[in-house]
């Protein structure tokens, strides 16, 4: 129903705009759109590097290549299910735990959601900031990027915290809180000796081997940047003046806006539609979202 909703927004889009446009679009890009293409190449292999080098000894039984590959597969099954962009955490688990063992895999990649996401958060609130102090940009438009930016940092906050004390002891400790939960508690005693060791996994990356930590973490955020840089390559490639802080700009919104409708399956219809608001934000032409958001 998601699917078949964001589907129809985005003919909705194709409809106003004209397929023609969107066509005419394809045809000036040129070498633009394996441009794209490439930096895509390097988000992944970057992603790749990153997850490779918080793993430490535990990642020393998987070849970079293979890592690759559930890397990427992994990511595509986050792109078709509605949950959270977290549908192939399962899958990267599954095809892991042949390797490390399910304890170790399950912490792994529970290790490189947490990286994912401080690189992520990074990005979203260099982005609110340029937006806020580089661009001109309606009052409602600049309240709604403070509001965005105070949600980033608590959840960039939340996310440290995990890395200095441990997700599994901190969940364990807030279910036994509350009665609801207290199943889940005694479930989770029961594994404490298991749990204790998959949190050092996670807080070893940070404790241990700083360096590699913020290391990661750079890969991540110089990730995110190569996103907004596909914005801008993509929109030079048709004739689009844009500046490189306007193109992040554009992705940071296009990412919060994806982020908080994350149950439609593709983002059909949500990316077109953040994009559109973007680009008609900076006073670009509106129109080009449909054809950015098809390329993107």
């Amino acid at each position: 129903a998601f699917f078949l909703f964001g589907l129809a927004m985005f003919v909705y889009l194709l409809n106003q705009f004209g397929t023609g446009q969107v066509g005419w679009n394809f045809e000036r890009a040129g070498w633009s759109i394996l441009g794209a293409m490439l930096v895509w190449f390097i988000i992944y292999l970057a992603n790749t590097a990153s997850w490779k080098l918080v793993l430490g000894t535990e990642g020393e039984s998987v070849g970079f290549f293979h890592l690759l590959m559930v890397n990427i597969s992994g990511f595509s099954i986050d792109t078709i299910t509605p949950v959270i962009a977290l549908g192939g955490e399962p899958y990267k688990v599954k095809v892991l735990s042949g390797v490390m063992g399910t304890r170790e895999a399950f912490s792994a990649v529970v290790l490189f959601r947490m990286i994912h996401t401080v690189g992520h958060m990074l990005i979203l609130l260099t982005g609110i900031l340029g937006g806020l102090v580089f661009l001109t940009l309606p009052a409602a438009l600049n309240w709604t990027l403070v509001a965005g930016g105070v949600i980033m940092g608590v959840v960039l906050g939340v996310v440290i915290s995990g890395f200095r004390e441990g997700v599994f002891r901190r969940i364990e400790n807030f279910a036994g809180r509350f009665r609801l939960l207290r199943r889940v508690s005694t479930l989770l005693q029961k594994h404490e000796h298991d749990l204790h060791e998959m949190d050092r996994i996670v807080t070893d990356a940070y404790r241990r081997r700083p360096g590699k930590f913020y290391s990661a973490v750079f890969l991540e955020y110089f990730c995110r940047i190569c996103m907004g840089i596909e914005v801008y390559f993509v929109l030079h490639g048709i004739g689009s003046d844009i500046s490189l802080i306007s193109a992040l700009f554009i992705y940071v919104l296009y990412s919060v806006v994806i982020n908080l409708i994350f149950f439609i399956p593709l983002n059909f219809g949500v990316r077109e539609g953040s994009l559109y608001l973007g680009l008609q934000s900076l006073a670009l032409v509106p129109a080009l979202g449909l054809y950015l958001g098809v390329i993107i």
